[in-house]
């Protein structure tokens, strides 16, 4: 019993004095590469040249080959196909198919075939259902001795289309609104007007730059020449020799002398192009580029009357010159700018319970 006793106390004595574990040896770090010299000076370096702004290239959908219509492309000239064609523009009849259905040009239907451009002051059909214009050649312009090629769109815009006849050296400036039909004969041409009526009357003024033509249809067309020359006629055409120059062909709309007047002032100044563009706020403005002399007449249909601007252009409206189309009269306006401004619409709707003023910061924005 004693010797059990003494072994405990012994073991309780000596315990806490037994040396500690050595704790483990933390691992020997991989062993680190020697540094590297330091580099030598790079030579002086020049900075990139300046980089040239990418040209951006309107996006051209691809060629497809239509098993309806033909590429309207032929009828482009050639430094108009870098750019997308226009589609459903107001000249597109000239690009379809063979290009020889009518356009309407106001106040005049238009067709070009076999090298030659029609003119037509359209009569209308109507019924219940419908109305349309009747297309008849009035009058048809070509040159005497030349046959062949299409025509040809040198240039387009919002009011107008250019026509060229490379073969018969003719160009023809159609432009929407015009009373006149403007023709430039370029290579001393010679020219012939024919037309499916009968010519009951033919006559020229004194200077020959003014002729006059009546038909058996009831129609009395004005042709004004740029420079004076002799045209001799038949029951159903008129020609003359080589011309150089620009040739008018008008419709006189009624028998009030009043318009062969109108026309015969405003005869040597003609439109080459127009177009609609935003200059002022809330505003369309029409601007044509013009040559010749004097003023430029064009026409204006109801809308444009309704919302032309007074102030802001110097147009006068002729309200006592008009053309008939399927759009309504075509009034008369000298000028080759119209400023049209829309009427203001008034907001009516309002709110019933008001707003809170805690929200009018974020609705002002």
């Amino acid at each position: 019993m004693l010797k059990k006793l003494t072994r405990r106390v012994k073991t309780l004595i000596t315990k806490p004095f037994k040396k500690p574990k050595k704790p483990p040896k933390p691992p020997t770090p991989a062993a680190l590469p020697p540094p590297s010299p330091s580099p030598s000076p790079s030579p002086t370096m020049s900075p990139p040249p300046p980089q040239l702004p990418t040209k951006i290239h309107p996006f051209l959908f691809p060629n497809v080959q239509s098993t309806v219509l033909p590429d309207p492309s032929r009828f482009f000239s050639p430094n108009l196909l870098s750019s997308p064609l226009p589609t459903n523009s107001f000249f597109q009849n000239f690009t379809l198919k063979n290009g020889d259905q009518p356009e309407y040009i106001h106040p005049y239907l238009i067709k070009s075939a076999d090298s030659s451009l029609s003119i037509s002051y359209p009569s209308q059909f109507l019924n219940p259902s419908f109305i349309y214009q009747i297309f008849v050649p009035d009058l048809t312009v070509s040159a005497a001795d030349k046959t062949g090629s299409a025509h040809v769109i040198s240039s387009y815009s919002d009011l107008s289309v250019t026509l060229d006849f490379p073969s018969s050296n003719l160009r023809f400036f159609l432009v929407r609104g015009s009373p006149f039909l403007t023709c430039s004969v370029m290579g001393n041409t010679p020219i012939s007007i024919s037309t499916v009526h009968a010519i009951l009357s033919f006559s020229s003024n004194s200077s020959l730059t003014k002729h006059t033509v009546r038909l058996n249809n009831g129609q009395t067309w004005l042709i004004y020449t740029s420079s004076s020359v002799s045209l001799n006629h038949d029951l159903s055409s008129i020609g003359s020799d080589g011309f150089s120059g620009i040739i008018r062909i008008a419709v006189l709309p009624g028998s009030d002398p009043m318009y062969e007047s109108v026309l015969d002032q405003f005869s040597s100044c003609y439109p080459t192009s127009g177009e609609a563009v935003l200059t002022k706020p809330f505003c369309l403005e029409y601007k044509w580029e013009k040559k010749g002399w004097g003023d430029l007449l064009m026409l204006a249909h109801p809308l444009h009357l309704d919302i032309l601007a007074s102030d802001g252009c110097d147009v006068k409206v002729l309200e006592d010159f008009k053309y008939t189309s399927v759009d309504g009269e075509l009034v008369g306006v000298v000028g080759d700018s119209w400023v049209l401004k829309p009427h203001q619409v008034s907001v009516t709707w309002h709110s019933i319970k008001g707003v809170n003023e805690e929200s009018n910061a974020e609705i002002r924005g």
